[in-house]
Order: C-alpha cells, then structure tokens, then sequence
C-alpha cells in the first residue's frame, strides 16, 4: 500500500500518518490506531472486493447498530462528514473507515475461568440485540443491501474441495440442499454478522461486557448461523476432555441472554448441528492444503486433528442436547 493512501487516509480523519500506530490482526488490510477528540479510534484501509455500495452498506448498518444501542465498535465520522473514504490505488479501490477503539481483550485470549455465566450470558444479549434490530432494519438504498451468505466467500461456504475429498463435498452439497428448503421469513432471516468467532469480539475485564467489531462478512442469512459460529469457535478454543460439558454451560447461558433480547423458536435451536456441520466442512475445505502440521497447538493444528474422518464418518460436531437446552436457558 503507497505511502500516500496512508497519508490520504489520516488527513481524512484529521491526522498525520506519523501519528498512526500500525496494528496487528488485519487479514487483507492495513490497520492502525490514532487519536482524536480525546478518543482512542481504529482506522482501517482496505480493498473493496465486493463493490462500492456494498462496502456502504457495511458500514451504515454499523452506525445503525451503535445508533440502537447494541454494543458494537462505534464508527467515526470522517472530516468530510462520511462513514466510509474511498481511494483509489494503481487501479485498485480501497476503502478508509475509523471506528472507536474497543475496551478490553479479544475473546480468544481469555483462559477458560474467565468464562463465566455472566460473560456468556452477555456475548448471546450482543447477539440477541443485533437480531432483533435486524428484523426492522432497511438499508437506506437498494444499492447498499449486503449480499446473502451463499453469495460470498465466508466461514460458511466451502471452497478449495477438489476429487480427493469427494466424500466431504457430496456430504456439503446434502446440507446445502437441506438449508434450501428452510423458511426465510423476517422472524429467522435477516441481516447477520457471519463471522461470530471469538477474534471479534472485545471483552472488557472490569464488567464482562462486549463489544463486536470488524463487519465485512456481514451478509443476509438464518440468524441461528451467528449463534452456531460461536459455539463452533469455543469448542476449538477450549479443546479439553470436558469440553462438551463446558460448551453446553457456554450455549445454555448464551441462549439466556439472547433472548432477554430476541425470541428464537426452538426449530432453530434443532437446526444448529446442520449449520456446525456446514461450518466444520467449510472451514476444512480453507485449511486441509496449507495449514501447518508442526502446529498441533495452534487454532488450526487444534481444528484439523482427525478433522476429515470426523466429517466423512457423520460425527457430530458436538454432542449437546439441541433438544432440550433451549428449555435450559
């Protein structure tokens, strides 16, 4: 990225690119912290790939979200009065956001004490709240409506299966063919996150609560597949003997808070192991060829052990009473 998209991108927010301090954890964009009007911002430039009103879209739906009260990472006006920049780069368009830094810690970093009733309960309220927002939100425009998951690349469409994994994409292709006959009424479909792991969501110490940040997969989609992502990530982030017990306390509290803020029929709660399934498949098909076997430890050393006869043998992703555990929380 040129110098002088940085340089662009500051002045945009009033400041210098010496005063940006580059931050780790951008996947294909460059991020950095500054400081404005007394707060701590996050300024992030990064390609569009979908196209210019979709990326809008993003971001309008955050200001609507923060404007709400859920508990998302605030975005920053540009001096231009904007909620998103553009530039364009050697034929590329990126795209120049800020948003106010969250508190606290990433999700994924807490030991697994830190996992309280509390702090499950409250990571569900953030989700609840931005569902139930959803089903009365309307993009200002058309042209800004965000795709549907099955559209765009996300954690939830498999890519990369080539004929060694024959089994595992006519195991895909099945799911696929399931989801389709579900309804997608307002009340089950709407404007999801879509990318719900544990590495966007901010975990403030002092109260347990959360904030949520980074939203460019957020995409239409079955509500339900934002509470089955998290469930998918704590089963790997905590990989331990009881790790089915800890994930039921984990969904039980989740789904307590969730619905202080949303009502979800217990239909969905049922549909969860389908969506687990799609995500463990797709997920699988982004790593089986790159990732790094002398990491066992690691989150994708942890995710593929045994992964491929898990999936080619019908295994569940994880054994908890969807039955029943609605009726828990």
């Amino acid at each position: 990225m040129n110098d002088s998209t940085v340089e662009y991108a500051a002045r945009c927010y009033g400041t210098t690119k010496s005063e940006l301090k580059p931050l780790s954890g951008g996947h294909y964009s460059a991020v950095y912290e500054f400081s404005v009007d007394d707060r701590t911002c996050v300024l992030r430039i990064a390609p569009v790939e979908i196209n210019i009103d979709v990326t809008k879209g993003m971001i309008e739906w955050v200001d609507f979200l923060s404007k709400h009260g859920a508990p998302v990472s605030k975005p920053v006006l540009s001096v231009n009065d904007r909620l998103v920049e553009f530039i364009e780069e050697e034929k590329n368009c990126h795209f120049i956001v800020a948003f106010e830094k969250a508190k606290g810690l990433l999700a994924e970093t807490l030991s697994k004490d830190r996992w309280n009733d509390e702090l499950c309960q409250n990571v569900g309220r953030a989700v609840g709240k931005m569902h139930g927002l959803a089903k009365g939100y309307a993009p200002l425009a058309y042209s800004f409506k965000r795709p549907d998951w099955d559209t765009i690349g996300n954690c939830y469409n498999a890519e990369n299966l080539d004929s060694s994994q024959a089994i595992i994409r006519e195991k895909n292709e099945r799911i696929l063919n399931y989801l389709g006959t579900l309804p997608k009424d307002k009340d089950c479909y709407g404007l999801i996150y879509c990318d719900l792991h544990f590495a966007n969501l901010y975990v403030d110490a002092g109260d347990n609560m959360v904030t949520i940040f980074d939203f460019d997969d957020c995409s239409y989609g079955w509500y339900a597949m934002d509470i089955a992502m998290a469930l998918f990530d704590i089963a790997v982030l905590y990989d331990e003997p009881d790790k089915e017990k800890f994930a039921t306390r984990f969904m039980k509290n989740y789904l307590r808070g969730y619905l202080t803020e949303n009502r979800i029929d217990t239909f969905w709660i049922k549909q969860l192991p389908y969506f687990l399934k799609l995500l463990e498949i797709s997920v699988y098909s982004q790593l089986y060829k790159d990732y790094d076997l002398n990491d066992p430890d690691s989150w994708c050393g942890k995710f593929m052990a045994n992964r491929k006869y898990r999936i080619e043998n019908d295994v569940p992703y994880m054994s908890i009473d969807f039955e029943n555990i609605l009726e828990m929380a």
